[in-house]
């Protein structure tokens, strides 16, 4: 079991690492390009639903949304409750994510060379299961 542990970690280590290398002539962080991808891919978003959905605090997606704001990637519209704020994809941002994502995509499936799609799924199902255990 120990040894499971152990490798997991190893591989998110090489797997941050790797990424970064992979993101740097972008110049956009693995969470900037996380917040660009969640915007094209599932809309507009609060802070709070970020927040919510990388399970951590709101504070930690002010940075973030800031650096893309000021590359002009995402906008920030006010909701009817002033408080509320929602991020907002840019067509300069889409056009980010589309050179990005070409990029990203090689990488992905030359670090996923030699795996099928059923143990990606059954990896996936492991880590589903660790994240469900974690919040007992």
């Amino acid at each position: 079991m120990y040894a499971y542990f152990l490798s997991l970690k190893l591989v998110q280590r090489q797997y941050a690492y790797q990424m970064t290398e992979t993101l740097m002539p972008h110049k956009v962080t693995e969470l900037q390009w996380g917040l660009l991808r969640y915007l094209v891919e599932i809309g507009p978003a609060t802070f709070s639903e970020i927040a919510a959905f990388w399970q951590v605090e709101k504070p930690t997606i002010t940075p973030v949304a800031q650096k893309l704001l000021e590359q002009s990637f995402i906008e920030v519209q006010l909701g009817q409750d002033k408080r509320q704020k929602t991020m907002v994809i840019t067509e300069l941002g889409i056009a980010k994510y589309k050179e990005i994502k070409v990029d990203v995509d090689m990488w992905l499936t030359h670090l996923t060379e030699g795996i099928t799609e059923q143990e990606l799924a059954q990896g996936l199902a492991v880590f589903e299961q660790l994240q469900h255990n974690l919040k007992k």
